[in-house]
């Protein structure tokens, strides 16, 4: 009988001793909400402002262009039923040809610009995951997912959310950037 309260004892020291194990080795995990931080980031909405801006200069541009040209295509057209039919048909053809030579150079234009902010965005978005490494890190994080829309995370408890904790820490940290490279 002893030996039975003894071996119970001994059972229920080593019980808790695994719990005890268990809770200090428990991961901590969390999830952020990426549209969210992202829509929120305001690093990468200034971005986004910015090549809007720049593609509505591009645009304003390219119509004023086209306004220039039009007013030409309608003077030709005035013109062209006086002159012979050889000369309206090489002022044609120098038409067509400048109407190609302005599209082809807009075209280059809104590709260059696509080429900057694809740069822009993906340099962004690699220095929003290094953050969010840095983040776990240092807040003793095993596991923060990601939660879009259908993709990865479905539910998670609203308590495990950390993206405005995330959106603070990350829109302060621009702030003292921002800060360091005025000084600069």
């Amino acid at each position: 009988m002893r030996n039975t309260k003894l071996y119970l004892i001994t059972l229920g020291l080593i019980l808790l001793s695994l719990s005890a194990c268990k809770q200090n080795n428990a991961e901590k995990t969390a999830f952020a909400d990426m549209q969210k931080l992202t829509d929120n980031y305001r690093k990468l909405q200034e971005a986004q402002k910015n090549f809007e801006a720049k593609q509505k200069d591009l645009k304003a541009k390219y119509d004023s262009i086209a306004a220039s040209f039009q007013a030409k295509y309608r003077d030709f057209l005035s013109r062209a039923q006086k002159m012979p039919k050889a000369r309206a048909d090489k002022e044609y053809q120098q038409l067509a040809l400048l109407q190609q030579q302005i599209t082809l150079k807009q075209q280059q234009e809104a590709a260059v610009l696509q080429q900057e902010a694809d740069s822009v965005f993906k340099s962004m978005l690699d220095s929003l995951k290094t953050f969010i490494d840095k983040y776990g890190k240092d807040h003793g994080y095993t596991y923060i997912f990601g939660k879009q829309d259908l993709n990865g995370l479905l539910y998670g408890e609203p308590d495990k959310d950390i993206t405005d904790d995330m959106l603070k820490a990350l829109n302060g940290e621009t702030k003292k950037q921002e800060k360091q490279s005025d000084k600069k």
